[in-house]
């Protein structure tokens, strides 16, 4: 899945969908032995069916938020053609408003790495595996952000 020192989004897709069920069953057990019953403590943080299940679920987070890649694309073109007309525009940050406040505002602040064009997933526990992908593959999500949050937070098309 890496080359070059990077992480591919749809080769991550498809290591995502092709170990749904060691998941699941790793998911389960991922608190076998635990000294408090049923739930996570220290002593089962180690065992591999833990690590697997959280590496799993933040692989799956990427593959989730890389999804809207195409919905960000038709973003931008609509944007192109609202950008000079102010109540069009306001309707626009609008409908895109819990997307670029919320549901992505972790990927401005913690993933993108401007200064390197890089985008790097915040995976807490495994700093080691060094997690990175080319800006290229979130192009049109880094372009709608950029977008979004200079018109949302620094200008006066949005009365926040």
């Amino acid at each position: 899945m890496k080359k070059d020192g990077f992480y591919n989004v749809l080769k991550l897709t498809w290591w995502v969908l092709r170990h749904e069920e060691l998941y699941q069953y790793c998911h389960k057990n991922r608190h076998y032995d635990s000294c408090i019953d049923g739930m996570g403590c220290p002593c089962c943080w180690d065992k591999s069916e833990s690590r697997f299940s959280y590496l799993y679920s933040c692989s799956q987070e990427i593959v989730e938020l890389y999804e809207y890649e195409g919905y960000f694309k038709e973003e931008m073109a609509i944007f192109e053609n609202v950008r000079d007309d102010h109540p069009a525009l306001m309707h626009w940050l609008k409908k895109n408003e819990k997307l670029g406040t919320e549901e992505f505002i972790l990927f401005w602040i913690e993933w993108y790495e401007e200064k390197l064009e890089v985008v790097k997933p915040f995976i807490l526990k495994q700093e080691a595996l060094d997690i990175k992908f080319k800006v290229e593959e979130w192009q049109y999500t880094i372009r709608f952000l950029e977008e979004f949050n200079e018109l949302y937070w620094n200008s006066d098309a949005c009365p926040n």
